[in-house]
């Protein structure tokens, strides 16, 4: 409000000198029409044409700086109104452009590589075209910009490693129109991902060498203990307890020659070995998965309820794997008994079969799960345990997978825990 009225002051002082002319020019008018009544009274007939004349003549100046007056002002308003001037906006983009910390280059429509900004010229030592580009980012351009333009800008993103005089580094590569340079076609903008990547390898490898080492130690544990047994009853010398010695090296034997398989694809292709799936008895897989069980758990008070299928059930499965996924489940179940409230503390192990597969329950006295974490409890290293890895049962349900079957949380029981099966 305040710079409105200082603005119509500024109006009235620009127009006030020119109404001095028009008044004095009115009062001529009033006074020649004065002496024109005057003549015509006196009869002096010619002086009255005179006094008639000057008055037309004064009335004709007036209208005339009434009417250039009239056109001041209006001009006046009209640069008031007109909005103030503004920069150039392309001026300004193309500024804010040349300071992004982001290297961009320019491809022209000729198909010259032009540095667009400061850190592009910094990156490549250039002023302005790219005289020789690295062989990788031209490859990188050429796989982005071929075949399709609409395509490189829907999906023209690349990674490309430029060997730099500071050393090798990443660049995420993305392309754009570059509609504010003129004569350019496309704007490639390189971002630097080096970080990114170290920091994704690192977190690859810390999971890769967690999952060994939980599963390794979820094997050895149980071995040691069974191992100990054995040499206490070689040590006494009781004929007596000779095959049941016997049978826990064998036990022993069998879980290390398949932990050494399982360590060893993961050592060579980083991920689970291929299942090799053979005919077995299903019900002496549970007998070497319960040895190992009584082991390492009934000296902390969690009883195993074994219940092998009768009659027993021969199926065509990697025995290696699958004792690994049910010593998994097992140890998660055996650790939910211990943390629940009910006692004593059990974990049941279980098959059958019927027409069409075959059925292996794990059950445990825990709490159960919550219905809101039964979606999560199979994802990679969220655990529902302090200090839990998270991994057990992701694996468990990987290897099932790939035997073409199922691992399923089934319904909680009343006086029971979580219930898992396997379909196979």
């Amino acid at each position: 409000m305040a710079d409105m009225a200082a603005g119509g002051a500024r109006d009235v002082e620009h127009v006030a000198p020119g109404l001095v002319p028009v008044a004095c020019c009115l009062a001529g008018v009033a006074s020649c029409g004065g002496l024109v009544v005057l003549c015509v009274l006196h009869r002096f007939y010619a002086a009255a044409l005179v006094m008639s004349a000057c008055a037309l003549l004064l009335g004709a100046l007036v209208l005339g700086r009434l009417a250039r007056l009239e056109q001041r002002v209006r001009n006046r308003a009209a640069r008031l109104r007109a909005p103030p001037s503004r920069p150039d906006q392309t001026a300004m983009l193309r500024a804010m452009l040349d300071h992004a910390p982001v290297p961009l280059l320019g491809v022209t429509h000729d198909g010259v590589l032009r540095a667009a900004n400061r850190a592009a010229r910094r990156l490549f030592g250039t002023d302005d075209r790219v005289p020789d580009p690295p062989a990788a980012l031209a490859a990188s351009l050429a796989s982005t910009l071929a075949s399709s333009l609409a395509r490189a800008e829907a999906q023209g993103r690349a990674v490309v490693r430029l060997d730099r005089p500071g050393g090798a580094r990443h660049y995420a590569l993305s392309v754009a129109q570059a509609s504010l340079h003129g004569p350019l076609a496309r704007l490639v903008a390189l971002t630097d991902i080096e970080a990114e990547l170290n920091a994704g390898e690192a977190t690859a490898l810390r999971e890769v060498l967690q999952v060994l080492s939980h599963e390794i130690m979820n094997s050895l544990t149980p071995v040691s203990s069974l191992a100990e047994s054995a040499q206490d009853m070689l040590a006494g010398g009781d004929a007596a307890a000779m095959p049941e010695a016997a049978l826990a090296v064998a036990t022993i034997l069998r879980r290390i020659q398949g932990l050494d398989r399982f360590v060893q694809g993961y050592r060579h292709l980083a991920r689970l070995p291929p299942v090799a799936p053979r005919a077995l008895s299903v019900g002496a897989m549970l007998h070497d998965v319960g040895r190992l069980f009584h082991s390492m758990w009934e000296g902390q008070g969690v009883a195993l309820r074994l219940h092998p299928p009768m009659p027993d059930i021969v199926a065509r499965l990697d025995g290696d794997l699958l004792v690994q996924a049910l010593i998994a489940l097992t140890t998660n179940g055996a650790q939910a008994a211990l943390a629940g409230p009910r006692r004593p503390a059990w974990v049941a192990l279980w098959a059958r079969a019927d027409a069409e597969q075959v059925t292996i329950g794990i059950r445990d006295s825990g709490a159960g799960v919550a219905p809101a974490e039964a979606a999560l409890i199979f994802r990679p290293f969220f655990s529902l345990r302090e200090g839990g890895t998270g991994i057990g049962l992701s694996l468990a349900r990987q290897i099932v997978q790939d035997h073409g079957g199922s691992l399923v949380l089934a319904p909680q029981e009343e006086d029971a825990g979580a219930t898992f099966l396997i379909r196979i």
